[in-house]
């Protein structure tokens, strides 16, 4: 079919923007489909939702997987930055945690649509296992700095689900982001890993 790959596209963009902008009471299928984006003499129909997406659910769900992916990818790339995580200096992870930062602050769209469907009813029956999976290789590369018996994967996402939460108060002007805040929220992350470092 012609454009199917665009539609697609179109439609979990859409998702994204729609759920980061008023939440999955705002991403019906109506407002989905609203935009037709840059295909030309195309009227976009809820039906394209189910036909490529068999439901409403499983858009939401490609939307936060794509999401999933870029925060991955991201994540990776600052690992490969630092020079990966043979130990657990300081400045290395203080290093790391201004490209995740930056990362973070620089999509605030894609992040506040990441967030909602994390907190969401979905995110735990559609996507849990997916996400795990995702970021099975992060665990892995971070497991060396700590402790032989430390759950590194539950530290990880209590780092990172608060590293979400200081980025949300930017967001929404509670929190300044500056000289003075980011050496403090990396310092409060920083506390949440350290007794379970390996020296």
């Amino acid at each position: 079919m012609r454009h199917e790959s665009e539609i697609k596209e179109l439609l979990i963009e859409n998702a994204i923007h729609l759920i980061a902008e008023g939440g999955f009471e705002k991403a019906t299928t109506k407002e989905l489909t609203h935009s037709g984006g840059n295909l030309p003499d195309f009227k976009m129909n809820e039906v394209y939702i189910y036909r490529f997406f068999k439901s409403k659910e499983n858009l939401y769900k490609a939307a936060f997987l794509r999401l999933d992916s870029e925060l991955f990818y991201a994540f990776k790339h600052g690992v490969e930055i630092v020079g990966g995580f043979n130990d657990c200096r300081k400045e290395k992870l203080e290093r790391f945690f201004s490209l995740a930062w930056q990362f973070i602050l620089g999509n605030e769209e894609r992040c506040r649509c990441y967030v909602r469907y994390y907190y969401s009813i979905y995110f735990r029956g559609a996507s849990l296992e997916a996400h795990r999976k995702q970021f099975a290789e992060m665990v892995d590369v971070m497991t060396p700095i700590f402790k032989e018996k430390a759950d590194v994967s539950s530290i990880l996402h209590s780092v990172f689900t608060a590293l979400f939460d200081f980025a949300i108060r930017v967001y929404n002007g509670e929190l300044e982001d500056n000289e003075e805040n980011r050496p403090h929220i990396f310092n409060i992350l920083y506390c949440m890993m350290i007794t379970y470092f390996n020296n």
